[in-house]
C-alpha cells in the first residue's frame, strides 16, 4: 500500500535555493499538488504555480540544478571605450550649475506667486 504522503518529486525553490518536495493534495485539494521546502508550505492553486510544481524531477537532478544556480558567476568586466572629442564651442551649450537653477527657480516662484496674489485681489 502506498503512503498517503508520498513525495512525487522535487522542484527548485527559487527563494531559498533548496529542493521543494512535491506531494499530491488530499480531500478537496486532491486535484492539486503542493510543495514544501525551507520557506514553508506552498499550496498555491493558480495555473502557473501548478504547472511549475507538476514539472517535478528526481532529487538528484534538482540538486545539480541548485549547484549550478549557487555557483559563483565569473565577473564580466565591461569594455569601456574612451571617446575623445574636441569640444566645439559653437554648437555646445554651457550647462547651468546648481546655484543658477535654484536662483531661476526662486525668481520664477516669486513672479508666479505675485501673479496669483494679483489675480486674487482682482477677483
Amino acid at each position: 500500500m502506498e503512503s498517503e504522503n508520498e513525495i512525487l518529486g522535487f522542484v527548485v525553490c527559487r527563494t531559498c535555493l533548496n529542493p521543494k518536495a512535491i506531494k499530491q493534495g488530499k480531500g478537496k485539494r486532491a486535484a492539486f499538488v503542493h510543495g514544501r521546502c525551507e520557506c514553508g508550505p506552498d499550496t498555491r492553486t493558480g495555473k502557473a504555480a501548478q504547472v511549475e510544481m507538476k514539472a517535478f524531477k528526481p532529487l538528484e537532478e534538482v540538486q545539480s540544478e541548485i549547484e549550478v544556480l549557487k555557483a559563483p558567476k565569473p565577473e564580466v568586466n565591461p569594455v569601456v571605450k574612451e571617446v575623445v572629442s574636441k569640444p566645439n564651442q559653437d554648437t555646445e551649450s554651457k550647462q547651468m550649475g546648481t546655484a543658477a537653477c535654484v536662483g531661476i527657480g526662486a525668481v520664477m516662484g516669486l513672479v508666479f506667486g505675485g501673479l496669483v496674489k494679483t489675480l486674487k485681489m482682482v477677483a
